[in-house]
């Protein structure tokens, strides 16, 4: 085809060729992950956590112990049902907003116009586009009346730009003439032939990008390292003491009976509970973020949110309100015109059409008396952009025929057609530029010749709620830095009144920074607060370089930033967002507000404080006991705690820890990003770990020589009470009597575990099931004064501990 200036040239596809080609093609339609419920399910298990119980629950049942099976078993499938569900109903929420690309668009078909389903468009068609369409697949331009498109989505900048036509029958062209799949029109209409549709558009390509791009759960990637280091220890420790009795016992030794032990005391030191506790933090999480119009499609995105300490986002409706508004304006002496008049005078048929920022600012900075002139007027014609002069005009005419043509442009038009000298207003536009506002000069023909009539300046301003949102951040210690496709004096303009910038080498474009040697970059990196003129690969680059040093939280909405989301430790879009930064994103937000994903990391912070609680006390505890039971068989001809008695051990001890999910977090515990501090956990479960371990030998000392049964009954009871109170006294590593009250569940929880483990061993059939033999009151005397003493002396290790940790 060649270009053609008239549109009844232009017959487009046969109804017969359409259907080859979509035969060919296929349909335009984005990829979509299939099969997304099965992967959400296989999500669960990406970790080893939830292998490894499946595993101990395998084993257990392999022993004839169907019920501490099926109670694993229960823990493990709850924690991954609850995490389906949830991450299922989020998507199906997320894809309830799915209404990016319009359903019918009209094309030329044989001659004639049609509309027809977005889904059905075939390369070679051709498009009729009107101001307000969304472009639904890539096209180049053939004709063109004063189009303007809105490319935000793709380049990040709120000003519409200028299409032409092609002059060139070639399917190739450059980027004035082509037009991507979701771009809006804005004026004007054209005729556009398709070049690529579905997953061969540069949108569909973007989505592709993003989908190589992993990002692993800080989450998933901290309880693998605590597994892996719970099964390392286990299985060495339990090596050695299965080995050693059989050394010790030699020939008399029950291997068969050893290994049961060996498995039973293993599973009881796997802090099976860890995958539900994780499930009901991060829900109650979700839950307070739902509250505040927020979707969260990953649920472990809850508390890896509470770990980042660098939030990237955009700045416009970001930052800013992605709205411009009139700031101020130079007139020219002697002009009978003001210059907001005349800017609004050459947009007059305002509202027939989509307005441009510009227009829409002009219109509300209107006074009264201002409107009352305009009104005045009547289009006579309108004078398309032209991009190379940058400017457009318009004839307006009065009802008495007096006509005024205006023309409305950049700076540089008007210095160029020497309508005002270059040093005129040269301040007064250098001040405007360095408070970011775009400037527009106005000039107006009354018949007497072309006059200057002035400029006026718009900004795009902050919103009300960022200062206090920035400050808010600075006291959570997390780093906002800006990552914009606007110029960079716009974006430091934005960056200083918001906060983040106090000096200009903390402004820079992201091509500059790019350029320089790795190590520089590295060196500058933490000190660079905007990132202007930012292409979509350098968003994904710096985002990538980001991570090196911080975990990143990225907030995006356009196509363009689908591949730095994909890339991000966590990532936010919101309502509005394309469909592709949506499907990418962990978080919706329903409302485009900065000061919701602050409030974010303090759940997620929180979330993470009542999750270390658990493990805590569960490693302490369940390896403490471990440890005492392992090595206290070496010295005794029969089993110190029968397999049946430590897995009730554990279930007893798990539910009040359970509840540790929903526990009040202090104020200090959120003020920092919170991680997996492997190294200080490490450093707690050792001493604390002894501190068990000495206390059981202790029990263990005092009862093994009266009798089997009496040593097991009392050893168990004994350690579901210093589990307990190890868990009150851990919860926090402030002193227990300043560490407040904990939640109420966990206070009933408890006080039901510990009846019950004094209590089982007292009903007959409790007690021959499990084999205890009820204890004496003397004996409970005694157990009671251990627990009093543990708790004493585990608050007493605590504080050293707590100094070491604040430290890291």
């Amino acid at each position: 085809m060649t270009n053609k200036n008239e549109w009844n040239e232009w017959k487009g596809l046969t109804e017969a060729e359409a259907a080859e080609r979509r035969v060919r093609y296929g349909p335009n339609a984005l990829p979509v992950p299939k099969h997304r419920l099965l992967g959400l399910i296989a999500r669960q298990f990406r970790g080893i956590f939830n292998l490894m119980l499946l595993i101990a629950a395998g084993v257990t049942f392999s022993l004839g112990e169907p019920i501490d099976g099926a109670f694993i078993l229960l823990f493990v499938f709850l924690g991954t049902a609850l995490n389906v569900y949830q991450e299922h109903k989020s998507n199906q929420a997320a894809d309830k907003l799915k209404a990016y690309l319009l359903s019918t668009i009209t094309v030329i078909r044989a001659g004639t116009e049609k509309e027809v389903p977005t889904e059905t468009l075939v390369p070679g068609d051709i498009l009729k586009l009107e101001s307000g369409d969304i472009v639904p697949a890539d096209a180049i331009v053939r004709v063109a009346r004063d189009l303007l498109v809105d490319e935000t989505t793709f380049t990040g900048e709120s000003i519409p730009v200028t299409k032409r036509a092609s002059a060139s029958s070639a399917t190739a062209a450059d980027e004035e003439e082509h037009l991507l799949q979701g771009i809006v029109i804005v004026r004007g209409n054209a005729l556009a032939e398709i070049t690529a549709i579905g997953q061969e558009t540069q949108l569909a390509h973007i989505a592709t990008t993003a989908s190589t791009v992993q990002a692993e759960s800080e989450l998933v990637k901290s309880v693998d390292k605590i597994s892996n280091f719970i099964m390392k220890v286990t299985l060495l420790t339990l090596g050695f003491v299965v080995v050693a009795n059989i050394l010790i016992e030699g020939r008399q030794a029950d291997v068969t009976g050893l290994m049961i032990f060996a498995i039973a005391l293993a599973v009881s030191a796997i802090p099976e509970a860890l995958p539900l506790v994780l499930t009901f933090s991060l829900s109650r999480g979700a839950l307070e973020f739902a509250k505040r119009d927020v979707i969260v499609k990953r649920l472990s995105a809850v508390q890896d949110l509470g770990s980042v300490n660098l939030l990237c986002t955009d700045k416009t409706g970001t930052i800013t309100e992605n709205h411009l508004v009139f700031s101020a304006s130079y007139p020219t002496a002697g002009s009978p015109y003001d210059p907001l008049v005349l800017a609004r005078l050459a947009a007059i048929n305002l509202h027939e059409r989509i307005p441009e920022p510009f227009d829409r600012a002009s219109d509300e900075a209107l006074t009264q008396a201002q409107r009352q002139i305009v009104e005045r007027y009547s289009l006579a014609q309108e004078e398309a952009f032209d991009p190379a002069l940058r400017s457009n005009g318009a004839i307006v005419k009065q009802a008495d025929g007096k006509t005024l043509h205006i023309r409305r442009g950049s700076p540089e038009y008007f210095f160029g057609e020497g309508l005002i000298p270059r040093d005129a207003a040269a301040e007064w536009l250098q001040s405007e530029e360095e408070k970011g506002h775009r400037v527009l000069g106005v000039s107006y023909d009354d018949g007497t010749g072309a006059h200057f009539g002035g400029f006026v300046s718009f900004v795009d301003r902050i919103k009300d709620s960022t200062i206090a949102t920035v400050a808010a951040a600075k006291q959570m210690n997390v780093a906002i830095t800006v990552i914009t496709g606007d110029a960079l004096k716009v974006a430091e303009a934005v960056g200083r009144e918001a906060g983040l910038v106090t000096e200009s080498a903390e402004v820079t474009e992201a091509a500059n920074f790019l350029t320089l040697p790795l190590a520089e970059r590295k060196k500058r990196l933490s000190s660079i607060r905007v990132f202007a003129r930012t292409t979509p690969e350098q968003k994904l680059e710096l985002i990538q370089l980001l991570k090196e040093q911080f975990t990143v939280g990225y907030l995006g909405e356009g196509i363009n930033d689908a591949p730095a989301l994909k890339a991000a430790h966590v990532s936010m879009v919101v309502q509005s967002a394309a469909d592709v930064a949506r499907e990418t994103a962990d978080i919706v937000l329903l409302q485009n507000d900065l000061r919701v994903i602050v409030e974010g990391i303090r759940f997620g912070r929180e979330t993470h404080a009542n999750t270390m609680k658990y493990i805590r006390a569960t490693l302490i505890s369940n390896f403490g006991n471990f440890y005492a039971v392992a090595i206290g068989s070496l010295f005794i001809s029969f089993l110190p705690m029968l397999p049946k008695q430590l897995l009730l051990l554990n279930l007893l001890s798990d539910f009040p820890m359970m509840a540790i999910a929903f526990d009040r977090v202090s104020a200090q515990e959120v003020e920092r990003p919170q991680r997996y501090d492997l190294h200080s956990l490490y450093i707690i479960f050792v001493t604390m770990g002894l501190v068990s371990t000495v206390f059981d030998f202790i029990c263990f000392g005092l009862f093994y020589r009266i009798s089997p049964a009496v040593l097991q009954t009392n050893w168990f009871i004994a350690s579901v009470l210093t589990e307990i109170l190890l868990m009150l006294s851990i919860r926090s590593l402030a002193p227990i009597t300043k560490a407040g009250w904990p939640a109420p569940s966990i206070v009933i929880l408890s006080v039901i575990a510990m009846a019950l483990a004094i209590g089982l061993p007292m009903i007959p059939a409790t007690a021959a099931f499990f084999e205890f033999q009820p204890p004496t009151m003397a004996h409970l005397g005694i157990i009671l004064g251990i627990a009093v003493s543990y708790l004493v002396v585990t608050e007493l290790v605590k504080r050293p501990l707590s100094g070491f940790v604040s430290k890291r």
